[in-house]
């Protein structure tokens, strides 16, 4: 059985606003098909699948056919999505980086565009416009106000990414309730493990030293 999970996110829009909203949403691990999926010639359903894990595996040979079908098809963000995660593996940062913008300026209410340009600016420590992608709404409730479902991969790389976002710009109490809430939903996941050592250098290695004694 699919196991799903629902939370009550309490959300602060900064810095314009320090009104709390409380809104709920549901989180689950079972796939999301959205209107846009559906609506693909089956040929393209099957090759979504399919150089999904080929991107991984093999990414130098997943890139030209992942080119192809974004010709073919410019506004199926998922495809954009893969051939960042090729060029990336296969050494090529500025290109991965290239396809990160591409997507988010095609597809910018597409939540993983969203992320993976944040992600971008997160290394590049452009806060300003972390704020601008997200509209300055920082709950996926408030961001996608028509969605009740959200998946467990979105709602954990969004806490992930806005976690740090917020410890970077001087926010720690922010920074973490969304730790708080990430650890509940995936203590081990890497995102949560990333944001508990921005927030906790000390904790971590006290871990290490008592590790090392055994």
């Amino acid at each position: 059985m699919t196991k799903k999970r629902r939370r009550k996110q309490a959300a602060r829009k900064f810095p314009s606003s320090q009104t709390v909203q409380v809104v709920t949403y549901e989180i689950t691990d079972a796939p999301i098909l959205d209107r846009e999926y559906k609506r693909l010639p089956q040929e393209v359903k099957e090759a979504i699948n399919r150089l999904h894990n080929l991107s991984q595996t093999r990414p130098s040979e997943a890139i030209p056919e992942l080119l192809d079908w974004i010709e073919r098809y410019p506004n199926v963000p998922v495809f954009y999505n893969y051939l960042s995660a090729a060029y990336s593996l296969s050494g090529h940062r500025d290109k991965a980086e290239a396809a990160i913008e591409e997507n988010f300026r095609r597809n910018p209410d597409y939540l993983f565009a969203r992320l993976n340009c944040g992600e971008l600016c997160l290394t590049r420590r452009d806060y300003d416009r972390i704020a601008e992608i997200f509209d300055h709404k920082f709950d996926l409730k408030l961001l996608y106000p028509k969605r009740n479902r959200f998946h467990v991969s979105e709602v954990v790389g969004f806490m992930g990414l806005l976690g740090v976002y917020f410890f970077e710009t001087g926010q720690r109490e922010t920074a973490e309730k969304y730790y708080d809430m990430l650890n509940q939903i995936d203590s081990a996941h890497p995102f949560t493990k990333r944001l508990r050592r921005k927030l906790f250098p000390g904790l971590i290695r006290r871990f290490f030293r008592q590790a090392k004694k055994h």
